[in-house]
């Protein structure tokens, strides 16, 4: 008979403190990689936040009241909703609903930060990288000519005169800039000075050109009657209209009527002459719609609940978010205003309030739009320079250097392009942490692999039997 002795010990393995480490950063990338909208700059993003930087398109709609009204108040009704129209565009978090909605509205943005980039540029003394940007701009613009306002071309000629300017080409440089300052008059040396000095004497020749050019004038048909003029962002009454003493050149032309399709071109003033336009609108797809509605709320304008259905249903109609539904009267010194709001949310509410009409005018009319729907007024855009600038900061390897990065304006205009840098691909740090971080996967892949194989298992151990043999 043999007696044998079992002797066990059982040691558990348990991960290291670097495994774990690991696992959870494998965890935390899984997480953003399957989560994108979860996880933003390693912060938790609650919806509400993310939603309150919606903008909403609105529309302001005046009606008059049952009965005739006397030509003078009909046209200062329609004056004041063309204001409140404007007024919209200085409200935080909404854009303006074009009752005469114009072709190209969706490609200005991208012209605008094309235009602006294009001038960074020029700051930079970099004018190749404002070609760039330029040529791009003026893709855009050959597909939709109507597109950009006289404020928009303005920036782009301005941009273009200054690259003819980087390449010695003068007549070329006071050309563009005549045609800036054409559609944007306003425009002061002060705008000129940080592109350097050569641009500042260039501003003052082109300045004094066109004190002294000569004028022609340009009539508005009956085409376009009831029409509303611009001309280089300006309003010029209604059609028919006769516009004299007008500098000769390129000028930007707006006829707008509620409920037809905005005409939107350039004009050529000619010396001496009269150039006339005789161009007639288009009715807007939602004109049949938007029409049948003033009738149904000015019947009804005194009785809440039709015309609350009313503004829901115009509102699908058109295809605006928010509707504004105003009757108006102006007793001496006053704009006494009564009406409904539709929000976006939904929310359906009453409105009064009088404006006196005084400097603030205005001022007052934008804050009245911005308490309806609760949001804040924001300078008016169409009172801001055209592109001052002073100095510029160059932010370099993310450091900016209030000191190292200004430009002086009186420097060299245009300075030699930098040499084109090593594409990253090329760098060898580059491939050395991709390799790094292949390695790092790899490593803790495999660890939490055979982590997960041990748990399958069960425990795991060493065993040590001992055999002693016994003699019978």
């Amino acid at each position: 008979m043999s007696n044998t002795h079992t002797n066990r010990r059982y040691q558990r393995r348990r991960p290291s403190p670097l495994q774990r480490s690991l696992a959870a950063l494998c965890a935390v990338t899984l997480l953003q990689l399957h989560l994108p909208g979860a996880l933003t700059g390693g912060h938790w993003i609650q919806p509400a936040t993310a939603s309150s930087y919606v903008s909403h398109s609105m529309v302001v709609l005046l009606v008059r009241g049952k009965g005739r009204s006397t030509s003078k108040n009909a046209i200062k009704t329609a004056a004041l909703e063309r204001l409140f129209s404007r007024q919209l565009r200085r409200l935080e978090q909404v854009r303006s609903f074009e009752l005469s909605p114009v072709a190209g509205g969706k490609i200005v943005a991208q012209v605008e930060k094309l235009v602006e980039e294009a001038l960074r540029a020029l700051l930079l003394r970099t004018p190749q990288r404002a070609t760039e940007r330029l040529r791009a701009v003026k893709a855009l613009l050959d597909k939709t000519p109507s597109a950009g306002d006289a404020r928009v071309w303005a920036r782009m000629f301005k941009a273009l005169g200054l690259v003819a300017l980087a390449r010695n080409q003068l007549v070329a440089a006071r050309d563009l800039v005549l045609r800036s300052m054409t559609l944007f008059p306003s425009q002061t040396t002060a705008e000129y000075v940080a592109y350097g000095e050569q641009a500042t004497l260039l501003f003052d020749t082109v300045l004094k050109a066109r004190q002294v050019a000569p004028k022609g004038d340009l009539a508005i048909g009956k085409a376009a009657n009831g029409a509303e003029v611009w001309l280089t962002g300006v309003s010029k009454g209604t059609a028919p209209t006769k516009l004299e003493d007008l500098p000769a050149g390129d000028h930007r032309l707006t006829l707008r009527r509620s409920g037809f399709n905005a005409i939107r071109r350039f004009v050529r003033v000619t010396p001496g002459k009269t150039v006339t336009v005789n161009d007639a609108l288009k009715p807007a797809s939602f004109q049949q719609d938007l029409d049948a509605g003033r009738k149904v709320l000015k019947v009804n304008f005194r009785q809440p609940s039709i015309v609350e259905d009313r503004i829901r249903e115009l509102r699908n109609e058109i295809g605006t978010d928010q509707i504004m539904v105003l009757k108006a009267s102006f007793p001496r010194g006053n704009t006494v205003l009564k009406g409904y709001v539709l929000l976006a949310d939904g929310t359906f509410k009453k409105l009064k309030k009088t404006i006196k009409r005084d400097e603030n005018y205005l001022d007052n009319a934008a804050q009245f739009l911005a308490d309806s729907v609760g949001t804040k007024v924001t300078p008016d855009p169409e009172q801001q320079p055209l592109d001052e600038r002073k100095s510029v900061v160059v932010a370099t390897k993310n450091r900016a250097s209030a000191t190292d990065a200004y430009i002086d304006p009186n420097a060299q205009l245009f300075q030699e392009e930098k040499s084109a840098e090593i594409p990253l691909t090329k760098k060898w740090w580059f491939w050395a942490a991709i390799g790094g971080g292949v390695a790092v996967i790899g490593t803790v892949v495999g660890l939490l692999a055979s982590g997960d194989a041990a748990g399958a298992l069960g425990a795991t151990g060493t065993v040590k039997i001992n055999l002693n043999k016994a003699s019978q």
